[in-house]
Order: C-alpha cells, then sequence, then structure tokens
C-alpha cells in the first residue's frame, strides 16, 4: 500500500513563491514496509527526495530571522574585537601588503582589508544562528517541527504547521533565545579575560581556565542541538528541557562531536572558501548558499541525528510504560469478569460501582506534545 505525502506546494503571488501555500500538490509516496535505511542512508533519502522543500524552508528562514541575522553579525563583530583584538585594518592592510599580495588597479590595501574583514563577520554571525546561539526563538521552533517531521518522514504543511509550532512554542522559545545569546556573550567575555589576564599570576591555571570555557561553550552547542526538537515534540519545563539537553550531550558525545563538525563545515567551511576565492561568481555563490541552503541543510542534519536519539531514549521508553499499563488494566479486567457469577443478576448499585473502578485507574502521562 502507498501512503502519499502530502506535500504544500504552489499558491499565487508571493504566497506561491517557492510553492508555499498550495495545499493540494502532494509529494512523492512513502511506502509504509519498506525496510529500514541506515542513519546514513537514510539521511540522504530524505535530503533527496525534500531537497526543493529544504530550500524553501530555508529562505522563509532567512526571512522571517532578518533581526536576529543582524544581531549575530553585529555579535560577530564584537567577538572577533574581543577574541582578536590585534586584528585590525591597519595589521591586515600591513599583512597583505608585506605578504606580496597583488590586487586589481585602484584597489588599495586599506580597502581589501575591510572587505576581508566583513565577509569574516558576516560567515562568523550566520554561524552564530545556524548553531542556534544568536535566533529568532519561535522562528526557530517552527522551522524545527517541519524539518523534524521530514527526519522521522512524515508529512508537514510548510506555512500552517510553521505558523502554529511558532506559536505554540512562543514563551519557551523566546525565553532560551534570550538564554543562549546571554550564554554565549558571558563565554565571550569569559575566554577573553582569561586569554588577557595572568589569572593569579599563574599561566597553568589561565590555561585550565580557558580549556574550561572551551569545554563548556562546546557542550553548550552540542545542547543546542537537542532543545528544539526536543521542545516541539515534549511538554516539558525548560528546565527539564535543559537538562535532558545536557545529558544527551554527554552521553551521546562521539556522535554529538561529528554532527557539529559537520555543521561548522555547513555553516562556515564551505562558504568561507567560495568567498575567500574571490571571484564575482564564487561570491554570488556563497550568498545563495545561505540564502537557500545552509541553515535548512543544517537543521536537518541536526534534527534526523537528534531525533534519533529522542525515539530511542524517550519516546520508545514512553510507549513501552503506555502498553505496560494498557496490559496490567486489560489482566485487571480479566480477573475481575472471572470472578463474577455469569448468571449473577446485579444489584443496583453495581453499575455504578463499575463505572467508579473504572474510572479510578489513572493512565500515565505521555508527555509526548506532538
Amino acid at each position: 500500500m502507498l501512503v502519499w505525502d502530502a506535500a504544500v506546494t504552489g499558491g499565487l503571488g508571493m504566497a506561491g513563491f517557492f510553492g508555499l501555500f498550495d495545499y493540494t500538490k502532494e509529494g512523492k509516496g512513502v511506502y509504509p514496509d519498506e525496510p529500514p535505511k541506515g542513519p546514513i542512508a537514510g539521511f540522504f533519502t530524505i535530503l533527496g527526495r525534500k531537497f526543493w522543500k529544504i530550500c524553501t524552508i530555508n529562505l522563509m528562514y532567512v526571512i522571517f530571522s532578518l533581526p536576529a541575522l543582524l544581531l549575530a553579525f553585529l555579535g560577530a563583530m564584537y567577538i572577533t574585537q574581543v577574541l582578536l583584538p590585534g586584528l585590525t585594518l591597519e595589521t591586515l592592510a600591513k599583512l597583505f601588503e608585506e605578504s606580496g599580495y597583488t590586487l586589481q588597479e585602484g584597489i588599495t590595501f586599506e580597502a581589501f582589508a575591510a572587505s576581508q574583514m566583513v565577509i569574516v563577520y558576516f560567515v562568523l554571525g550566520m554561524m552564530l544562528t545556524g548553531l542556534s546561539l544568536i535566533i529568532a526563538g519561535p522562528v526557530h521552533a517552527g522551522v524545527t517541527y517541519l524539518l523534524r517531521n521530514y527526519s522521522r518522514e512524515e508529512h508537514a504543511f510548510v506555512w500552517m504547521d510553521f505558523k502554529e509550532q511558532a506559536r505554540k512554542n512562543l514563551k519557551q522559545s523566546l525565553i532560551s533565545s534570550l538564554i543562549s545569546f546571554l550564554v554565549t556573550a558571558v563565554f565571550t567575555v569569559n575566554f577573553a579575560f582569561y586569554s588577557t589576564t595572568a589569572v593569579l599570576g599563574s599561566d597553568i591555571l589561565r590555561i585550565f581556565l580557558q580549556t574550561l570555557v572551551v569545554v563548556l561553550f562546546f557542550l553548550w552547542c552540542v545542547m543546542q542541538m537537542y532543545l528544539y526538537p526536543m521542545m516541539v515534540t515534549f511538554n516539558l519545563s525548560l528546565k527539564q528541557l535543559y537538562r535532558n539537553c545536557l545529558l544527551f550531550s554527554i552521553f551521546r558525545l562521539p556522535l554529538n562531536i561529528l554532527i557539529l563538525l559537520l555543521s561548522l563545515i555547513i555553516l562556515a567551511v564551505i562558504p568561507t572558501v567560495l568567498f575567500f576565492m574571490g571571484y564575482s561568481i564564487t561570491m554570488l555563490l556563497g550568498m545563495l548558499w545561505y540564502v537557500f541552503i545552509a541553515f535548512g541543510l543544517n537543521m536537518l542534519l541536526t534534527n534526523f541525528f537528534a531525533y534519533r536519539g529522542l525515539d530511542k531514549y524517550m519516546i520508545q521508553k514512553i510507549k513501552a510504560a503506555e502498553e505496560m499499563n494498557e496490559e496490567t488494566e486489560e489482566a485487571g479486567d480479566t480477573r475481575e469478569e472471572s470472578e463474577t457469577e455469569p448468571d449473577a443478576i446485579p444489584d443496583e448499585g453495581s453499575a455504578d460501582d463499575d463505572e467508579k473502578s473504572k474510572g479510578g485507574l489513572v493512565e500515565s502521562p505521555s508527555g509526548v506534545n506532538r
């Protein structure tokens, strides 16, 4: 049997750009009896089947996240100046000049250095948003829901589901995005402080504290990969969300390191190579990479592997507990029936007693939100 995955494409005018609001067109079919694929094959299968959808979602993410992207760009300028105080336009221009770098006629080394600094700020800013450090929380939650559904091969109505999940998770996502911004700022200031100050006159202590800040910041970045998939999947408080994210970041550490490295390649390495090649076409490709691919691809990657962990360690345990509870209820009902005489005539109050006994059973809450 073929189950059709309803796609959301088409529409009119601006609403129809990349087929964002057509609720009638269907996507490619998904066979429920198809044998499960491995994680790598499964990821690329979804990527191939949903590629143009992901491009649409990426564009939507960029448009609705423009304030956060601007803030991330300003944050990148601050981080660069704090962590690399010696990296100024004058020193960079002098470095290019002394290295024998050849420029086109009419371009000064100062102007060239300024353009390279803008590229650094831009890429770093995009990376801060891509790693969920400086984001528009509701936008991120809405897009996470769409790509989480794609990750588990379920359909999603792009605009309707995005809007609904952004609204549902408005409070939590706003608070978590503010927390992420503040924590990122604290880590930056602390690392810069320990880099430029001889703490207690001990280099060993200074290096230890720097290393500690880097390790904690790494764990914080990994926690962001689980935070929003968990937020749109379960009914949990922020405290519970962060606690679970910390646990996932630790006991899935090898995979987390790999996924974070792949995220850095997607968000920073590929566009940096394109930008610093210096050709007009590569600069254009770098911009298009961010506008249509980078964020969607990275969020599909993180959602795909994060959801596999959530499914294994949380959802399956919830389902097992529910099944056990149902079996316990069935066993209790069977035992009550066997103890009842078949020819017995119930008295006037037996029906009420039976209803009360059933009503006294409390089903264990699943905790699954959607």
